[in-house]
């Protein structure tokens, strides 16, 4: 074989790498999307919309949005919430793509929030390239955990589905029933049902648009719905890791004894309880005892926590210190958490069971800092608020102590420089405040003026360096954001079905990061006490889960310490690149075979042309 049909050999490889790369770009989703507009007599009515997404390879993450008319500011927020679900809630690859959304409308009618189960459910079919009904549409926001958020005009939304040709309609959980006084149920409808004053919205898309309505909880709902895939729905076991249940046991241990030895030492300085105040310390610690019976060791230890608080607060009521008293007392706490701080800027930290403890720590130490400050400066004050600023900072400052037990819990190594901890900072505050103008655009400012003071305060932590205390505050933010967005137009009677799919999204995130060798303490902690709480404090359990969320997935902030066998199995065999590079070596290896076979003969033909001309030498010769 000459050297020209090597090269063209090559060029083959070549050009069928290339064709096999080339065929997978390019292609576009869509999905029908549902709005509702109202008219100057501020009656309104439903419209269609087509949503259409491409994946662009060699991409980093980004998200463009393109529409037809122009939309509102709330429609390319959500859009990056949708791609930012999609790609948390089924662990997809999405970095390597480039998302682009095209939105095309009759009239500026779509309002972003409610296109965001669609847009999360179309970024899921792309990235996993799965075969779906276009026949079918959804509406619904969507919010963390996948869990599919409520929004209005449903019954419009409904009669522009019919209208457009489509079978089938996904609605968000509970919204199947509207209430008769809202907005979006007109004088031409048919008549509601009389049970409980509502109107069906199931019966009515199937009488009168022959229109299928089914509700839907979450992300993974849409898409068995979709496409006939159950990507999530496996049994889930939750197992804590062995060395947390030992480790937070002790800590349940350290901070349940000290309940006991305070009400000791009242006794011992004569201070006698009263029956009110014993009854609810008693009640902590029967619930203290009811968690640690189901190694729930982390409720028990808030139950004691909480004791502890009151003991404290009864304890200086009762004693009554003074003035100078005070001041000693805050000034020797203050002294302890100078010498705890020192003793944290030598801890090595190298997991994020590390860095979670780091966080926590900081956090208390914070607390009893503005515990501190705040005794400063209102130092004129009564005493018995001061004291009960004294009394919640010792009992902080306890605690703090007590969580340092986790430094000593293995796990899997990340890169956790002061780089990588300010980079995750600066993305946990940009993630806080896309949530709080989120919610902001429903609400307006002041319902949500904490969120906006835990980001102020993320940011202050950020420039003062102190990364892991701004990650921390920013999640929160972060959490306490998403569970105002999830409860947003959603009834009572149906928070008990939103909190079962949270908990079902916490458990999902905690099962996969610790089959990857990372157990999340403070995810796997907040977890439990949501499941503790979520009868009687509902609200207070949703935000728990939604810290669970948080820190239960901190990893994907941080690269892992690669050694070299680590960085081999990791690299992404499967990529398209990958593909044409192997294509290349392959094209190319056959080239320098092929060369040096003919290099071979070449030197064959060589040699036996000497070999001929010295025999033929040699016959001259004789």
């Amino acid at each position: 074989m000459n050297k020209k049909a090597v090269i063209i050999l090559i060029s083959i490889l070549l050009i069928l790498s290339l064709s096999t790369l080339t065929s997978a770009a390019g292609k576009e989703y869509h999905l029908k999307l549902l709005a509702v507009q109202e008219d100057s007599n501020g009656k309104l009515s439903g419209s269609d919309a087509d949503l259409y997404l491409e994946l662009r390879e060699e991409g980093s993450g980004r998200v463009f949005l393109d529409t037809y008319p122009l939309t509102k500011m709330d429609t390319q927020i959500s859009t990056r919430f949708a791609k930012e679900m999609a790609c948390k809630h089924f662990n997809l690859d999405c970095d390597k793509y480039d998302f682009i959304y095209t939105i095309k409308a009759k009239t500026s009618i779509i309002g972003g929030p409610s296109a965001g189960a669609a847009m999360a459910a179309l970024t899921s079919i792309a990235v996993l390239d799965l075969n779906y009904d276009q026949s079918i549409a959804v509406t619904g926001t969507i919010n963390s955990g996948g869990i599919v958020g409520q929004v209005g005009g449903v019954k419009e939304k409904l009669e522009a589905a019919a209208n457009a040709g489509l079978k089938k309609v996904l609605i968000p959980q509970g919204s199947s029933r509207s209430l008769l006084n809202e907005e979006t149920i007109t004088a031409e409808t048919t008549e509601p049902s009389q049970e409980n004053d509502s109107f069906d919205l199931i019966g009515y898309g199937k009488n009168n648009l022959s229109l299928e309505v089914k509700e839907v909880m979450d992300l993974d709902e849409i898409i068995f719905e979709l496409s006939g895939k159950d990507l999530n729905h496996k049994v889930i076991e939750i197992t804590a890791d062995s060395e947390y249940k030992e480790i937070m046991q002790g800590l349940q241990d350290l901070l349940c004894q000290r309940s006991e030895r305070l009400m000791e030492e009242m006794v011992d300085e004569g201070v006698i309880i009263n029956e009110q105040v014993l009854k609810e310390i008693l009640d902590k610690k029967e619930k203290s005892e009811n968690a640690s019976l189901r190694e729930d060791y982390y409720s028990s230890a808030s139950f004691c926590f909480s004791a502890n608080i009151q003991l404290k607060n009864y304890y200086y009521a009762e004693k009554s210190p003074d003035r100078i008293a005070l001041v000693n007392l805050f000034n020797i706490l203050e002294k302890k958490v100078d010498l705890l701080e020192k003793q944290l800027a030598e801890e090595n930290i190298e997991t994020i069971s590390d860095l979670q403890s780091l966080m926590v720590v900081k956090e208390r130490l914070a607390d009893v800092r503005k515990q501190i400050n705040d005794f400063n400066k209102n130092i004129d004050g009564s005493p018995k608020q001061l004291a009960e600023l004294l009394a919640y900072a010792e009992e902080r400052y306890f605690s703090a102590l007590s969580w340092k037990q986790f430094f000593s819990m293995d796990g899997k190594k990340f890169v956790l420089d002061q780089q990588s901890l300010q980079n995750s900072c600066e993305q946990k505050i940009a993630e806080a405040e896309e949530r709080y103008q989120y919610v902001e655009l429903f609400l307006g400012p002041a319902p949500i003026v904490d969120v906006k003071e835990k980001i102020n305060s993320a940011k202050a932590a950020l420039n003062e360096q102190e990364d892991e205390l701004c990650l921390i505050t920013a999640a929160q933010a972060k959490g306490d954001a998403n569970a105002i967005m999830s409860t947003l137009g959603l009834m009572e009677k149906d928070l008990d079905n939103l909190i079962a799919s949270k908990i079902k999204a916490v458990e999902l995130v905690i099962s996969r990061n610790s089959a990857e060798g990372v157990f999340p303490i403070l995810g796997y902690s907040y977890y439990q006490y949501a499941n503790t709480l979520k009868e009687t404090e509902k609200y207070t359990a949703l935000i728990y889960l939604e810290y669970a969320l948080e820190m239960s997935d901190l990893g994907i902030y941080f690269p892992e310490e690669q050694s070299f066998v680590k960085l081999v199995r990791s690299f992404n065999w499967n990529g398209k690149w990958v593909f044409l590079g192997f294509g290349f070596l392959i094209g190319a290896g056959i080239g320098v075979l092929i060369g040096l076979i003919v290099k071979r003969r070449k030197k064959g033909r060589k040699r036996k042309k000497l070999k001929n001309n010295r025999k033929k030498n040699v016959s001259n010769n004789n």
